[in-house]
This record gives structure tokens, sequence and C-alpha cells, in this order.
């Protein structure tokens, strides 16, 4: 008698330290299989990743390298402090665009309407970054030729004369002007990202055709959606807003480089 009531609990000791044992296992699988589904979809921005780090830094690297060679093409040439003025809007712009595009990307990729999901952030990250240098320009260039109109028409000497820095209030100019040119790219996003969500049924399904056969390789996607794209599109991006951002061809003659042609050689 003594004896069974032993092995019975015996067993079911043995039972329930098994059943602790399989317990332990299976969540330690759901948290192992929960973290693989995460790593599955490329992250715009993660902390513990020092590849995604890295592409940050170096593509704010080759957005200030394509304004530098676009100043050693120019004809004719700003004065340098100017043309560095001027650019320096967009450099700042640019990286506010980027912080926004990486909160939109994160935004959306929860946020789709309908039932088709795509929570790939590098790809709507890659379609967002298209509809800013596309739509995003448009309605930049649009907004600023109105608000600059109405800066003219209340007579606001620091915003109706963009890319003018002249005079002792030069650099009050210039961060009232950046302060403009921010909010026009905020209202800009704002309307950008109604319009992405109204997309998103169709855009999710585009991204996922596009972007599918790089899933699992979120180096090279990341590469591809934070370098590739942005490489090609800044270069018509800045072309186009840097012809809106600086002085009128009637206000901007006294702060161009003299051609070199106007030199002349002292007398010895």
């Amino acid at each position: 008698m003594g004896d069974d009531q032993y092995d019975d609990g015996y067993e079911a000791y043995a039972d329930d330290g098994n059943n602790a044992v399989d317990d332990a296992y299976y969540a330690i699988q759901d948290d192992y299989d929960i973290q693989e589904e995460q790593q599955e979809f490329c992250k715009v921005y993660d902390t513990d990743d020092f590849f995604t780090a890295f592409v940050q830094i170096l593509l704010a690297l080759i957005a200030l390298f394509s304004l530098f060679v676009k100043r050693q093409n120019e004809v004719p040439r700003r004065e340098f402090m100017t043309w560095w003025l001027d650019v320096s809007k967009q450099g700042i712009g640019a990286v506010y665009q980027h912080c926004l595009n990486m909160i939109t990307a994160s935004i959306i990729s929860h946020n789709v309407r309908g039932d088709y999901e795509l929570e790939d952030q590098c790809a709507w990250y890659a379609i967002n970054y298209f509809f800013d240098t596309t739509v995003g320009l448009f309605l930049s260039v649009i907004l600023l030729q109105i608000a600059l109109g109405e800066a003219k028409r209340r007579n606001i000497a620091s915003l109706m004369h963009t890319g003018v820095y002249d005079g002792a209030d030069g650099m009050k100019h210039w961060w009232h002007q950046l302060i403009f040119w921010m909010v026009i790219l905020s209202a800009c996003k704002v309307i950008l990202l109604l319009l992405l969500w109204i997309c998103s049924p169709a855009l999710a399904r585009l991204g996922n055709f596009v972007f599918g056969p790089l899933e699992g390789n979120n180096q090279l996607e990341l590469l591809f959606v934070m370098i590739i794209l942005p490489g090609v599109l800044n270069v018509f991006y800045f072309w186009i807003a840097d012809g809106y951002l600086k002085a009128d061809a009637d206000e901007a003659g006294k702060d161009e480089e003299p051609p070199k042609s106007a030199y002349k050689a002292p007398i010895v």
C-alpha cells in the first residue's frame, strides 16, 4: 500500500516536472519564433544593429557631397557664404525629412488600410521617399511660391527675398527662411502621409512586389533603400529645390563670384 502511494506520488511529481520543462521549452521556442519573425522584416532604424546606424551616417555624407559637387559645377558660382547658407537650408531640411520619413515608414507599416499587410519598413521608406521627391517636391514648390507672395504682400523683409542674406540682419534672414522652409516641409509631409494612408492597400501590394525578392536579405535591402535610391533621387530633388530657394536672377548678381576672365594679374 505504501509502495503504491509512493509510486503514484513519484509519477505525479515526474509528470509535473516534465510539464514544467515542456512549458519552459515552448515559451522559449515561442520567443524565438517571435524574434525570428521580427528580424524577417527590414527596419529603417534599429539601435541594436550597427549596420543600420552606419548606413544613416553614410547617407548624410553622400547628401553633403552631392551638394558640394553641385557647387563646383555651378555657372556662375554664388559667393561661397551665400551658397553655403542656401545649401544648408536644403541640408538641414533633408535631415529633417529623413527623420520624418523613418517615422512615417514605421507608422504606415502598422496602419495599412484593408486586410493586406506590408510590415517591411524599408519598403515603406522607399515608397515614401519617392513620393517626397516627386509629389512632395511639387507641393513644396507650390506652397513656397504662395508663401513668398504673401510675404511680399505683407512686406516681410526676411522672407520676401529668399536666398538674400545681405546686411547686418543677414543671418536673421537665413534663420527665418530656414524655419519657413521647415514649416513648408512639415505641411507637405502631413499631406503626403494622408495620401499614403489612403493609397496604402495598393502601395502595400506594390511594395511587396518590388521588395519581395529582397526579403531575408535585410542589409542589401537597407543599402538599396537608404543609399542607392536616395543617391539617384537626391540629384533631381536638390537641383530643382535649389532653383527656388536661392535668390532670383535680378537679386543674385551681387552674390556671384566674378568670372575668371575678369581677373587681372597685378602689375609688378
